[in-house]
Formats: C-alpha cells, structure tokens, sequence
C-alpha cells in the first residue's frame, strides 16, 4: 500500500513589476504577459465568486487581482489578517471598482480555522464557483503541525483537501460550472508519496522525472543548490499531492456525472518570483543566481493559475503551465502534462482514503 505522511513522531491601473509579498533577492522581474493576457482570456465575471488561498502574497495576490478587476468577487483566505486586508487595499488601488473579502482568516497550519472558515463563508455566500487552492509553504524541515501531521503535507494538501470537502455543497449548488483549482508544481515530478510514515526525516519515493533513480536526487539536488534533500523530497510529495488530489476528485466528479456543474484542474507557476523562495532560502544556496537567470515575475506566474480557474479551454483533470523552456519555468500559459507518478490512478485513490482518515471525515463527491 502506498506509504502517504503521518502524524509525526516530533482591465486595469499600471501595476509593479514586483511588491512586498514577493522574493527579495536584489533582482526585480518585469511583467511580460500578465496584462495582455488578462485583456484577451478573462471575461466579465460580474457575479462570479472566488476563494484564494494564500490570496495575499505571490501567485495568488495577482491571480486575486485580475479576477477581481474583471469584476468577481474575491475571498482571500490568509492566515495573517493584517496581510490579508493589506492585499485587499492594494487590488481596491488598482481596481477601485472590486469587490474583495479579507474578513474571514484561515490558517491552513491549524485544520480548526480551516472548519471555522468554510462555516462562516458558507453563511456569507450563496454561491462558490472558483475554490483556488494556492496556499503553500516550500522546502521546510521536517515540523509537526499543532494538528499532528509534516507542515508542508498540511499547508500544501491536508487543508486544501478539507477544505473543498467542507465547500463541495456549495460549489454543487452553485449555477453554472464550478472550478477546484489546485496550484501543484513541477517538483511533484520528484517521486511519490511512499514515505515510511515512521521515518519522515528520510523519506521514500519511487521512481521519478525521466525515469532518474531516486538515489541520483541525493547527487543531483545539491549540485542544484537544493538541500537538504529530505526538504525537497517531502516539497514534491506535496506538490504531487495536489496533482493526485486533481485526478482522483475529478475522477470521482465524471464517475457521477457532474463534470457539467465542476471540474478539478492542476497548475504549475513555473520559476516565479515570489515569497515562496524567502522561506526556502536556507534550502536554495544559490537561489539568487537562479532568479537573475531565469525566473519570471509573480504576476506573470499566476497565468497558469488563471487559466485553470477560466480558461475557456480548460477541461477537467487538465494541468496548466508556463510554455516555455525545456522545465517550463516561464512563458504564457498552456495545457501541459505531468510527469512522475501524476497519472498514477491508483496512487491517487490511496492519497484519497488516507486524507479522509487525516481529517477524519468523509469526502462524498
């Protein structure tokens, strides 16, 4: 049986080209795409709700914003009250028109706030038709959260998981098809989620991207600049999570026949400036070398999020990513493909089952 993590033993104003929330390494990325691509994909969503997770920084503060300047109406869901209203008050500078909630905080580190959240939308909102899971946190040590499980499990899986189950009436409901978005990354393309639940200081995997034996990731990570591996390892059997997460819900979605009331959509940000790449410092040595060489800004970064929540193309299990370059680190965004043990549909049903007995409640699609 696959091994999956336990608890632990332990149209618009000028914008900038980058903000507060987003990496601080001496090097600023310029837009290239963000502004023309919102003017010829997103239409007028005027009446259209949305939640963004992590909604006030990075990805998700520009994936806010541009919805919320076509006019829908955005939750952002933050952990920090202060950051979230902040956010909040930037997108009311470009889009005075907007309508953007912070009022409701949720911490994905603490599953309780993820309940008292989903509680307190569902009796302010009548309708949910974009539920953009994007909150993340990237290369963290191995640290138990107060619910008991690897932080990096939680943050980037566990509390997305519960929280699409704690919404999916509402998203049934709602007129019109509904979108889960997961933000996943190419480093699901690491390996899987076998962990040896009982030694998650040296995690598992299997086989991963090009077929490389997972041995070779001890050699190949740090002569990346990625270490200590074990962070990154369990950074991508996250980020492979949310993509198991995609297929298995919309896997469950056409089993029932509601493809035409939601589907489950997956994306990758490619190498984007954002704060995800502070938090990480300790694990990226040459981090700054990278960026000056080859990232693009956080706004132009959140088009693949954008075009999983409307692209008028996009289709359920499909997965969104930068066009460009043999990783796809930048470029406008297109339907791609993922890699590793993405397609693994029987992996997926595990990581199912296993979220279920983390949050210990049933996800009935």
């Amino acid at each position: 049986m696959v091994g999956f993590p336990q608890r632990c033993s332990m149209a618009s104003s000028t914008k900038p080209t980058s903000r507060s929330g987003e990496a601080d390494h001496g090097v600023t990325v310029a837009n290239q795409w963000y502004d023309e691509w919102i003017q010829q994909n997103i239409p007028d969503l005027t009446g259209k709700v949305a939640i963004v997770t992590g909604g006030n920084s990075g990805t998700g503060f520009w994936a806010a914003s541009a919805l919320a300047g076509q006019n829908c109406t955005v939750v952002l869901a933050c952990r920090n009250p202060a950051k979230a209203k902040a956010a909040q008050e930037e997108i009311l500078g470009y889009h005075p028109q907007a309508k953007v909630d912070a009022d409701i905080a949720m911490d994905n580190m603490d599953l309780s706030t993820v309940k008292s959240f989903a509680e307190a939308f569902n009796k302010k909102y009548d309708r949910l038709d974009y539920l953009i899971n994007n909150a993340g946190i990237m290369a963290q040590p191995l640290i138990q959260s107060k619910d008991g499980f690897d932080i990096q499990f939680q943050t980037n899986h566990l509390a997305h998981f519960m929280l699409t189950q704690l919404l999916w009436d509402k998203m049934i409901k709602t007129e019109g098809q509904s979108r889960v978005v997961n933000h996943s990354s190419g480093a699901h393309a690491l390996g899987g989620p076998v962990f040896d639940s009982t030694k998650m200081d040296h995690p598992t995997y299997s086989w991963g991207v090009l077929g490389i034996n997972p041995v070779l990731w001890y050699v190949l990570l740090p002569a990346m600049g990625l270490k200590p591996v074990e962070n990154w390892l369990r950074y991508g059997v996250s980020k492979l999570c949310n993509v198991l997460f995609t297929k298995e819900l919309q896997a469950q979605i056409e089993a029932k026949g509601l493809s035409e009331k939601v589907i489950a959509v997956a994306c990758h940000p490619g190498h984007a400036n954002t704060n995800l790449q502070n938090v990480a410092k300790d694990s990226m040595s040459n981090w700054e070398k990278l960026n000056a060489d080859g990232a693009q800004s956080a706004a132009d970064g959140s088009l693949p999020l954008l075009m999983s929540t409307v692209g008028p193309k996009v289709q359920g299990g499909d997965y969104c990513e930068p066009s460009v370059g043999a990783m796809h680190t930048k470029g406008p965004p297109m339907v791609g493909a993922v890699g590793g043990n993405g397609n693994d549909a029987k992996m997926a049903k595990s990581l199912w089952d296993y979220s279920e007995e983390c949050i210990k409640s049933k996800f009935e699609v």
